[in-house]
């Protein structure tokens, strides 16, 4: 049930990124449909890659630097950065919805419990949970009330902006835990060493970057950058 979960909530994720592309009001069939194909192209090459390093073992290795980190987190920021810079995604992100990015932050409820059913199969250490120092549950279930609000002109710009950067502090701090925990809390056994297989690698894969991409396109949409 967990492992099914890991790998459906990234393909409804993906999905909820399509969707995004092709519901702005943009006007440009051809500019979403090529921006649509030219996500989904990263996407692929994105999980071949992810696919690479977890057949090779080339995360294995629990030593410093970290590898999760090294060879995960830091290129998915890299490409999110890539893809929300591109022109035609600009276009796409300004035009948008501005309460989709925040309501689509709910499905890290559904994250943390998954994360936590790894726990209780002995793969992730509680620490790493709503239970321990993982907050991010938080951010999930606020994001509807706070989108509604938005909606309603009950916040400002501003107020959504300091959500978001909020948010972000928050994950920042749940990826700490997940570091600190795997990398210098102590030796990994064999059962939480599947923090580095398929399907929970997608958590770090795949999950970590879609929170981060979204924040990024609020964050672009309030600043009107």
């Amino acid at each position: 049930m967990v492992q099914t979960g890991f790998y459906l909530l990234p393909l409804i994720m993906i999905g909820s990124v399509l969707y995004m592309i092709q519901k702005a009001p943009v006007g440009e069939t051809a500019l979403k449909t090529k921006t649509s194909f030219t996500f989904l192209a990263w996407i692929v090459a994105w999980v071949a890659y992810l696919n690479f390093l977890s057949l090779k073992g080339l995360l294995n290795d629990f030593g410093l630097p970290p590898r999760v980190p090294l060879f995960i987190i830091l290129p998915a920021i890299g490409f999110i950065f890539l893809f929300v810079t591109r022109s035609a995604t600009r276009k796409i992100i300004h035009a948008g919805s501005k309460v989709f990015p925040v309501y689509i932050q709910s499905f890290r409820i559904v994250v943390e419990l998954l994360i936590y059913g790894a726990f209780v199969n002995g793969v992730f250490p509680k620490a790493v949970t709503f239970e321990g120092i993982n907050f991010d549950i938080v951010v999930g279930i606020t994001a509807p009330f706070i989108a509604f609000l938005y909606q309603r002109d009950k916040i400002s710009n501003r107020g959504l902006l300091i959500w978001n950067i909020a948010s972000l502090c928050i994950l920042t701090l749940t990826a700490y835990s997940f570091i600190f925990s795997f990398y210098f809390e102590g030796p990994v056994n064999e059962n939480m060493a599947r923090f580095i297989q398929m399907p929970y690698l997608l958590l770090a894969g795949t999950l970590l970057p879609c929170a981060i991409f979204y924040h990024t396109v609020s964050i672009k949409q309030m600043l009107g950058g």
